[in-house]
């Protein structure tokens, strides 16, 4: 992960989102010490529609708090054919290698975890 607007981050970003959003209509839940938010705008016109999904991380605290903003963008033309889809993101307020630590050590931790729900079972199994 070399910043914000790498491939590497928008993975980890999208596995913790997968992960860690309660539900489809869910717009507001926690992550550890960070405030996720998540808004829909669209539009359907005759010859093109639109839609930006909106995300708003917000960590708070002294020394330590950012905000970012990530954007999903999706295009269709007239006959609702694809035509383009974009992801960028936008560090709002505080620095972005804070984000992407913070980004990497959520990722740790979910890979620890999906470890030790593997090693359960199979330590289980093992003990008889």
């Amino acid at each position: 992960m070399r910043g914000v607007n790498d491939r590497s981050f928008f993975n980890t970003w999208q596995l913790l989102y997968r992960k860690t959003c309660p539900s489809a209509t869910h717009t507001l839940w926690q992550v550890g010490d960070v405030e996720w938010r998540k808004e829909r705008h669209s539009f359907f016109g005759i010859s093109y529609a639109l839609s930006n999904e909106i995300h708003t991380l917000r960590r708070s605290g002294r020394n330590v708090g950012w905000l970012l903003m990530i954007v999903i963008e999706n295009w269709w033309d007239g006959r609702h054919e694809a035509i383009k889809t974009t992801t960028w993101a936008r560090v709002l307020e505080g620095d972005a290698k804070a984000v992407v630590a913070w980004m990497r050590e959520r990722e740790k931790r979910e890979e620890r975890a999906a470890a030790e729900a593997l090693e359960g079972p199979l330590a289980a199994g093992t003990s008889r």
